[in-house]
């Protein structure tokens, strides 16, 4: 576990994406790194994208570090370990979790995204249906 529980910095440091190296017959392997971008590779990104990007760590890094403030080391500490249970809960094999211990704990579950309305199907449209269960007469 991360013991460190200080407030993120407003800017992150820039980094610089290295260039994929050339394989064994000196191409680079594009279908394992992806297309290469010269520009991203020249020039850096805007802090605020890889600040939106670590937006989530960083507010529950924040929230960490008011706490340890406000009520000591203990209740960081909980919270972490509470945060990592609920993050392996796991199902029987074959069944898909649906990390509801978790999207409960990190405040998600109240939040309305498009995922939510789009990209859910209904988990019993793909079980197969028991040819006596439908009612034919």
């Amino acid at each position: 576990m991360n013991n460190k529980f200080e407030i993120p910095p407003l800017r992150p440091a820039p980094r610089l994406r290295a260039a994929p190296e050339a394989g064994a017959f000196g191409v680079v392997d594009t279908l394992r790194t992806g297309l290469v971008n010269r520009r991203s590779e020249l020039t850096q990104k805007h802090p605020l994208e890889q600040s939106e990007l670590l937006y989530d760590l960083n507010q529950h890094q924040i929230k960490l570090g008011m706490a340890r403030r406000v009520c000591g080391a203990a209740l960081p500490l909980s919270l972490q370990a509470e945060r990592m249970y609920a993050a392996n809960i796991k199902r029987l094999p074959g069944i898909k979790s649906s990390n509801l211990h978790l999207e409960v704990f990190t405040g998600v579950d109240e939040d309305l995204t498009i995922e939510d309305v789009f990209d859910r199907p209904n988990p019993w449209e793909d079980l197969p249906q028991h040819p006596r269960g439908t009612n034919t007469a």
